[in-house]
């Protein structure tokens, strides 16, 4: 049986404010009560914690990141040299990832991952502030994590053949930064 299509209008859950949406946008703040909202499939929109970067410029840009913890396993081979124990010591504790939630290259996912990996910005909680939008689903976090890992291990001086990666996070986090 053919259903009708049924448009539902974007709203705060909170306070009924409408969204004004752009089409590739998942997340935001709500203009009327401030809330963080999140578009998932199941259930339209959801509040959402987000966490604002202190010193965040009021009048400038934060950029979103999605910001997760997680315990990464790492199995290794190599055509020449061995850098198995410098990897397995650098993941043996959980590292918090930061994923950009806006839309940019995968260069730029491949320069600022491991850069913030190895050296991860203070978090620590501001105003709220305007951000860009938020481009990237939730549901990418943990394919980008994995990502990210790939990138560091081949970063090693050996010659890596190969490599598996087994990636545990915790629920990720909304961050502007700036």
């Amino acid at each position: 049986m053919d259903q009708p299509v049924e448009l539902i209008p974007l709203t705060c859950p909170k306070c009924a404010t409408p969204i004004p949406a752009q089409p590739e946008e998942i997340a935001w703040a709500c203009s009327g009560c401030g809330e963080g909202l999140v578009l998932n499939q199941e259930n339209g929109v959801s509040l959402m914690k987000m966490h604002y970067q202190a010193g965040l410029d009021p009048n400038g840009t934060g950029r979103p990141f999605w910001v997760v913890e997680a315990q990464v396993a790492v199995s290794r081979q190599t055509y020449s040299g061995n850098q198995a124990a410098e990897a397995a010591q650098f993941w043996s504790q959980p590292r918090r990832f930061f994923i950009p939630a806006f839309a940019c290259p995968l260069e730029t996912v491949l320069t600022l991952g491991p850069q913030m990996l190895l050296q991860p910005p203070e978090l620590k909680e501001g105003p709220r502030a305007p951000f860009a939008p938020v481009t990237v689903a939730i549901h990418d976090v943990q394919p980008m994590v994995e990502f990210i890992v790939v990138a560091v291990e081949a970063g090693r001086k050996d010659k890596l053949k190969q490599v598996q990666v087994e990636v545990k996070p915790s629920e990720p986090a909304l961050w502007i930064l700036p």
